[in-house]
């Protein structure tokens, strides 16, 4: 008995090192310990900011400190809350009338040669346009409002998730339409069989970034063409010198930010189950 017990304590004893080194290991790979490290890295980044900040004697009015702004983030939270509901409703529309637009438009694109020899150069030709320039003239014809926001937030979200859904649907193998028309498949089970699955990867990839832009041109939008939103906010922090509002505006907007690539990631995990078994 006395020799079972030695034999079976000794190697957990020795043991143990390894097994810290292999949770580290896991927790590193898996997404608690992404987001555990991001967030570790953040507080130190803002410690040192809170720190120089102090040390320096930098004035609020121009650079606050993380406690200031980050104080602000909490006692104002009702009023920033409703902007960043105004901004995140304006993503919403912009984004999915920029994807119910665009993917449609890519697949006829593809499909008949004449629309991309004469369509897409105009499409090309309207997104090199600034679309800070745009807003003036949406100003002029719809007004100022939330419709204006939008229509900058499809303009925005819209070209990248036109030319990603393009590619998808272009990588599709060929030999794929002859069988499936050998075996009498029509052209939507064609299509709903194998054509939208292959090009999904590239679409969501275009959306992720569509996304992204979506948040820029929000804000871009709330400066010039909103009564409402993180980019409003953020303009009357600025024209009060209330740096601290403006700076938490501006966390206010990367939070958004992260709830919507948050999203779509999920999104896409649900959407393409066949994807995570490839990994």
């Amino acid at each position: 008995m006395q020799g079972t017990r030695d034999h079976s304590t000794a190697p957990m004893g020795r043991a143990a090192p390894g097994s810290a080194v292999l949770a580290l290991s896991r927790l590193r790979g898996s997404v608690f310990g992404s987001l555990l490290i991001g967030a570790l890295a953040i507080a130190a980044l803002l410690a040192l900011w809170e720190a120089l900040a102090t040390w320096y004697e930098v004035p609020t009015w121009l650079v606050p400190k993380p406690t200031d702004f980050l104080g602000r983030l909490v006692a104002d939270w009702q009023m920033i809350g409703g902007h960043a509901l105004a901004t995140s409703l304006t993503i919403v529309e912009g984004f999915a009338l920029g994807v119910i637009v665009a993917v449609p438009l890519a697949l006829a694109i593809v499909s008949v040669g004449a629309l991309e020899r004469g369509l897409y150069p105009v499409i090309v030709f309207l997104n090199i346009m600034p679309k800070t320039v745009i807003g003036p003239i949406l100003i002029i014809w719809f007004g100022i409002g939330p419709l204006v926001a939008a229509l900058i937030v499809f303009l925005m979200c819209f070209f990248p998730v036109l030319v990603d859904a393009m590619a998808g649907f272009r990588s599709v193998d060929p030999r794929l339409f002859y069988i499936s028309r050998s075996m009498g498949a029509s052209q939507w089970q064609s299509f709903w069989k194998f054509r939208l699955p292959s090009a999904m990867p590239a679409i969501f990839s275009g959306m992720k970034i569509g996304v992204v832009k979506a948040v820029e041109g929000v804000i871009i939008a709330e400066f010039i063409a909103s009564n409402k939103g993180l980019g409003f906010m953020i303009m009357q922090g600025t024209s009060f010198m209330d740096m601290s509002l403006t700076f938490a505006g501006l966390i206010a907007a990367a939070l958004v930010a992260l709830v919507f690539n948050g999203t779509m990631a999920l999104v896409e995990r649900r959407m393409m189950p066949w994807k995570q078994g490839a990994h």
